[in-house]
C-alpha cells in the first residue's frame, strides 16, 4: 500500500513537467486552477507529505509565482512558504478595503469544488509595497482549506 501511495504521489507531482507554460513569470488563473487540482490529489493520497511539499515548494507543487497554502479549520496556517503557524482569523490579515481574508477564504471554500476570493495584496516579487489585485482559488479537502492565489493582469 505504501509503495502504491508513493508511486501515485510521484506521478501527480511529476505531471507538472508535462504542462507547457507561457513565457510570463506570473501564473495565470488557469495555471492556479491546475496547481490546486494537483494539490488536492496529493492531499488525498498523503496529507502530511503534501503539507510538507507545499511548504518547501517541492514536488512540482509550485510554479512561477504560484504556490499552495493550507489552513486548519481553526485558521492556523499549516502549509505556506513563509507563515506557518499564523492564525488567519486572529490577526490583521486584511486587505486595503478591510476584507478579513481568513473568513472570506473559508466562506468561499467548498468541498469537491473551488471558490474564489479577490482582494488587494502586495506582490513580493516586485520589491514594492504597491498592492495589486489578487484572487485565491480555495477548496476544502481532508478537513482543511487549501488554495492557490494568482495576481490579476492590470
Amino acid at each position: 500500500m505504501k509503495t502504491t501511495k508513493t508511486l501515485l504521489l510521484a506521478i501527480i507531482c511529476s505531471s507538472v513537467l508535462g504542462i507547457s507554460s507561457s513565457a510570463s513569470e506570473f501564473g495565470t488563473k488557469e495555471e492556479a486552477a491546475a496547481l490546486l487540482e494537483r494539490a488536492v490529489a496529493v492531499v488525498k493520497i498523503d496529507k502530511n507529505r503534501a503539507l510538507d511539499l507545499f511548504t518547501r515548494l517541492e514536488g512540482g507543487l509550485a510554479q512561477k509565482d504560484l504556490y499552495v497554502f493550507c489552513a486548519a479549520r481553526d485558521g492556523t496556517m499549516i502549509a505556506h512558504p513563509g507563515i506557518i503557524g499564523m492564525n488567519i482569523f486572529n490577526n490583521d490579515l486584511t486587505d486595503t478595503s478591510g476584507t478579513q481574508l481568513g473568513e472570506a477564504m473559508f466562506d468561499a471554500a467548498r468541498a469537491g469544488g473551488s471558490g474564489e476570493v479577490t482582494y488587494r495584496y502586495e506582490r513580493p516579487t516586485t520589491g514594492s509595497s504597491r498592492e495589486f489585485t489578487k484572487t485565491s482559488l480555495v477548496t476544502l479537502v481532508a478537513g482543511i482549506l487549501c488554495g492557490v492565489g494568482y495576481y490579476n493582469p492590470e
